[in-house]
This record gives C-alpha cells, sequence and structure tokens, in this order.
C-alpha cells in the first residue's frame, strides 16, 4: 500500500504541471491586462504603470513568467494579490478552513441522509418509502441551492427567526467557549441544511442504483439461500460492495462542493475561499485567481487519490501489490 500511495503521489506530478500550465494559459489569453484596476486609476503615471509591470514581471515573455512562477509554488509563493496587497497563500490560508468546515461537515450530513435512504430505497424498491426517497433524490439534484437558500432564509430566518441569516459569528459578541460554539452552530443551521440536503440527493441516487445492482448478485443470493440474516445479507455483504460507485463519486465531489461552498459563503456572507474567489474574479485579480484554481486543482487530484485508497478498505478483494 505504501509503494502504491507513493507511487500514485509521484503520478500526479505531472498532472499537476499540466494543470498549471492550462490554467496559466487561459489567464494569459483572458481579455483586458491583469492591471487594468491600476489603469483606472486617474493619479497612475505612464511611468509607474511600467514600474508595476516590472514588479510583477509582466513585461517579460510568457513562457519566463510560467517559469518564475513556477518557482514560487515551489517555495510557496503564489504571488502577491494586486487588490488585496497581501500574498495569495495567506489569503487562502486565513480562508480555507471555513470552506473546508462547511464542505466537509454538510458532506458528512449528506452522506449520513443519503446512504441510508439509498439502502432502504433499494432493498423496498416501488414501496412507497422508495418513491419518497426518489422525490427527495430528484429535488435535490434538481433545486437551485440560491433559490433553496433564499427559501430557508425566508422561511426560517425571517420569518420565524429562529436562525440568523448572515455571517458566520454574531458581530461585536464576546462570548465564552461554550457560548461560542453554539453560535457558530446556530449561524451554520442554514448554510449546511442547504448544502447537505442539496448534495444527499446525488448521493442516494448513486447509493439505491447500486444496491439495487449488487442485491440481484448470485453471491447475494447464496448468503440468503444459507439462512443468513437479512441485515447480515444487506449491511455486511451487500453495502460494501455497494458503496465503491459511491466512494469514486465521493473523491471527485471535491470541486463540486466547493462550488456549492461558494454559492453559499455569498448567499450567507460566510468569509471563505468561495466569496474571495468571487471578489477575485471582479476585481480581476489574476495572482488571486490563479492560486485559488490551482489550490482547487491539488485538492482534486488528492480527492481522487483518496477515493482509489479507500476502495481497498472498502472491498478486500482489491489489492494494490
Amino acid at each position: 500500500m505504501g509503494k502504491y500511495i507513493l507511487r500514485r503521489l509521484f503520478q500526479q506530478i505531472p498532472i499537476l504541471i499540466g494543470v498549471s500550465i492550462l490554467l496559466f494559459a487561459i489567464f494569459q489569453l483572458a481579455p483586458g491586462s491583469p492591471l487594468a484596476s491600476f489603469y483606472m486609476d486617474p493619479s497612475m503615471t505612464s511611468e509607474q504603470m511600467e514600474q508595476l509591470e516590472e514588479a510583477y514581471g509582466l513585461n517579460r515573455p510568457v513562457h519566463l513568467q510560467y517559469v518564475d512562477y513556477m518557482r514560487g509554488v515551489v517555495v510557496g509563493n503564489l504571488g502577491t494579490s494586486f487588490q488585496l496587497r497581501q500574498p495569495v497563500s495567506t489569503l487562502i490560508g486565513e480562508r480555507m478552513w471555513t470552506t473546508f468546515y462547511i464542505s466537509f461537515v454538510s458532506l458528512f450530513i449528506s452522506l449520513m441522509i443519503a446512504i441510508p435512504i439509498g439502502v432502504i430505497s433499494a432493498t423496498k424498491q416501488y414501496s412507497i418509502f422508495d418513491y419518497a426517497g426518489t422525490i427527495f433524490a430528484l429535488m435535490g439534484v434538481s433545486i437551485p441551492i440560491f433559490f433553496f437558500a433564499l427559501l430557508l432564509i425566508k422561511q426560517f430566518g425571517i420569518d420565524l427567526r429562529w436562525f440568523p441569516i448572515s455571517g458566520m459569528r454574531t458581530p461585536a459578541a464576546d462570548f465564552s467557549f461554550p457560548h461560542n460554539m453554539f453560535d457558530l452552530l446556530k449561524h451554520s443551521v442554514l448554510p449546511l441544511t442547504v448544502l447537505g440536503l442539496t448534495q444527499a440527493g446525488r448521493f442516494m441516487r448513486y447509493t439505491r442504483s447500486s444496491m439495487l445492482e449488487v442485491i440481484r448478485q448470485d453471491y447475494i443470493r447464496t448468503a440468503r439461500a444459507k439462512g443468513l440474516n437479512e441485515k447480515v445479507v444487506i449491511y455486511k455483504h451487500a453495502l460494501r460492495n455497494a458503496l465503491i460507485p459511491v466512494v469514486t463519486l465521493l473523491g471527485a465531489s471535491l470541486p463540486i462542493l466547493f462550488s456549492g461552498a461558494l454559492l453559499i459563503e455569498i448567499v450567507f456572507v460566510w468569509p471563505g475561499m468561495g466569496r474571495l474567489q468571487y471578489n477575485s474574479v471582479l476585481h480581476r485579480d489574476y495572482p488571486l485567481m490563479m492560486g485559488i484554481n490551482l489550490f482547487l486543482g491539488v485538492l482534486t487530484l488528492m480527492g481522487n487519490l483518496v477515493a482509489d485508497i479507500s476502495y481497498a478498505f472498502i472491498d478486500p478483494r482489491i489489492r494494490y501489490d
């Protein structure tokens, strides 16, 4: 297993270089100059603009700009934000924990909802529970995140006043530790509900279809013929194999999770990477956009690697030696 992980990590390097070249080319081909926001300042002279281009290396050939950028990436330097005048790595480091929190907690919630409903729907196919679960899954897949978020804000935030509708904390509040945690949870209910339920629909569909395929296999019929308890057949023999496609989907879900978190952070005014990315696009902050997208590329590769490693724990037939 150790050799396999090491080999896969080395295999990610050329893929990551390819992703960085693609991203760099896209930003270079984008219309306008990276210093467009400075051109709008009437106090900037042409000499100052030339100094800025030289300071950021924009007057150099593109391939040399890329080489300089990648040299910085290797030592953890992703450049400096044009808008915020801070290192990109510092800005990402400050915001990523908020996005990780909202993404992974909502992912956990969605799995806790989707897998049991998917298993029961498959084992009770064409029952009322199955139809209700299918409708729930279709609603989760179909409803736009921002519309669902606004619906919950209107009902539970404005009309009933049960939960805060924006922010991660109560402004100017100086709570002790347990009250601080309660305050965070209270602000988290609506964002996590929106992201968790919309993601649950997708996982539920995969779990149900995978379970339906597995429980019709010969080895499941054999297990039942041997007189094994139905719960043992479903949860010990069938579920582990049925989860393999779900794990594959899970590994590919990180970019989707972060895209969902972007909308959630904008709607609920959370200070995460989603809002940082949104503001970087608005202000054409190229170093920040490049740094965030490269970071998401790394996360996607790591998600796929974790999914591949997880197969061996779910299905003992899979060997990596």
